[in-house]
């Protein structure tokens, strides 16, 4: 079985949303101690490879626990978009419209920002959906997007409309995912399970392509 990993390693190094916490993980017990080694993780719930529950724009959307696995298991109607942008540029309609995008499409932006990730810029200037590009792709009524990026909104947009746009429309976000350039015109199931964190607004997830 051929398996693409399309998750950021956590550690306490990575880098994180602007003003979230920093990771920090604890020894907790030891095999000298204790026999036995376990860990406290200390962490925001958007850190690394994770999902946006609706709820995470959308007072009302439901949260992480509570989106369908089906969403998030996915084996048809997968389409990987090649859109690559500089600093701070916007993907407009105009880059994805002729993707034949379809209702119950799983939609991941490959813009290989994600080559970025270890420099300042990752998180400040990075490419993301236009509101009138997200607005297209609830139109087409979607079943997840997913992009190689820190955020489906481009760095100037603080008012993060993709996200409301799509929270508000029940549409799932997977963001800062890797290897979407090996995916590329490939046949593939996705895998993207968050924790079954109740009642909240996101979760690392263990994203991965079972090719063929």
């Amino acid at each position: 079985m051929d398996i693409i990993d399309l998750t950021l390693e956590i550690d306490e190094s990575i880098q994180v949303f602007p003003d979230s916490p920093k990771v920090n993980i604890l020894q907790w017990s030891n095999f000298d101690n204790h026999k036995y080694a376990s860990e406290v993780l200390f962490s925001s719930t958007h850190v690394g490879t994770h999902v946006d529950a609706p709820y995470h724009f959308q007072k009302d959307g439901i949260t992480v626990e509570k989106i369908p696995l089906n969403r998030l298991v996915i084996n048809e109607n997968i389409k990987v978009l090649k859109i690559e942008k500089e600093d701070n540029e916007k993907i407009e309609v105009n880059d994805i419209r002729d993707h034949n995008i379809i209702k119950n499409d799983t939609i991941l932006i490959n813009t290989n920002w994600v080559l970025n990730r270890a420099l300042d810029k990752y998180f400040n200037k990075n490419p993301g959906l236009s509101e009138a590009a997200a607005k297209f792709l609830v139109e087409a009524e979607i079943n997840l997007v997913g992009i190689d990026g820190p955020s489906i909104d481009p760095a100037i947009d603080h008012d993060f409309n993709a996200h409301r746009i799509f929270g508000a429309n029940d549409i799932p976000i997977i963001e800062n995912l890797i290897n979407l350039d090996r995916l590329l015109n490939k046949k593939f199931t996705l895998v993207a399970l968050p924790l079954k964190l109740k009642n909240c607004s996101g979760s690392p997830v263990r994203a991965f392509a079972i090719m063929g």
